[in-house]
C-alpha cells in the first residue's frame, strides 16, 4: 500500500476529516498530532497539535487514485488539492512513507519520546516517537524538554518540535575484584 498526502485548509484537518468520513467510511485519513509541553501564565500545560498542519495523509492499495475517490476528495469542503498536484498525483517517495508510517503508528497524537544523553552530550532515543531520528534533529532544548526535528516531504524540508523525558544515564561504578 501507497501513502498519499492531500493539503486542506489549515485548521480545518479535523472538519475536513469529519465530512470526508460521511461519504466514504471505509477510507481512513490521518491527522498527525503532537502533544508537547508548554507553559501558560507560568504554569506548565499540555499542549496538542497538528504535526503538519493543512495535511492529511491516507493509504491506498494502488499507486493511483480510482477517480471516484478523488471525486469525494475535491467534493469536500476545505480540499485544496492532492499532493504534489491534483492533475499529477503521486505516492509518498518510500523515505517519506517509512516516516509517515512510523509517525501513524504511535496513533492519533504523538507523545514523548524517552531519551539519554551521553558523555558527549549527544541524544540517544530509547523509545517513543523519534526512535531512528537521531540523525534529523537540529536542536535541543534541555529545559524545556523539546527537541527540533528537520524531516524533507516532497524535497521540501520541514521542521517541527516534539517533547521528551530524560531517562537519566547510569554511569557504570568500578568496582575491586574481590
Amino acid at each position: 500500500m501507497s501513502f498519499f498526502a492531500i493539503q486542506v485548509v489549515s485548521g480545518r484537518e479535523d472538519a475536513y476529516i469529519e465530512f470526508f468520513s460521511k461519504q466514504r467510511p471505509d477510507q481512513a485519513l490521518y491527522n498527525i498530532k503532537k502533544t508537547i509541553r508548554s507553559r501558560k501564565k507560568g504554569k506548565p500545560t499540555l499542549v496538542t497539535s497538528c504535526l503538519f498542519p493543512g495535511y492529511l495523509f491516507f493509504q491506498y492499495h494502488e499507486d493511483g487514485i480510482s477517480p471516484e475517490l478523488l471525486s469525494n476528495f475535491r467534493k469536500t469542503k476545505y480540499f485544496i488539492r492532492v499532493l504534489p498536484g491534483t492533475d499529477n498525483i503521486k505516492p509518498l517517495s518510500d523515505r517519506d512513507a517509512s516516516i509517515i508510517r512510523q509517525l501513524v503508528a504511535f496513533g492519533g497524537e504523538i507523545g514523548s519520546s524517552l531519551v539519554a544523553f551521553d558523555e558527549n552530550n549527544r541524544i540517544t532515543v530509547i523509545q517513543g516517537p523519534m526512535m531512528g531520528m537521531e540523525g534529523r534533529i537540529i536542536k535541543v532544548d534541555r529545559r524545556k524538554k523539546r527537541a527540533k526535528v528537520r524531516l524533507e516531504m516532497n524535497d521540501s524540508p520541514i521542521s517541527f518540535d516534539l517533547s521528551f523525558e530524560v531517562l537519566e544515564s547510569i554511569k557504570e561504578e568500578q568496582h575491586e575484584p574481590r
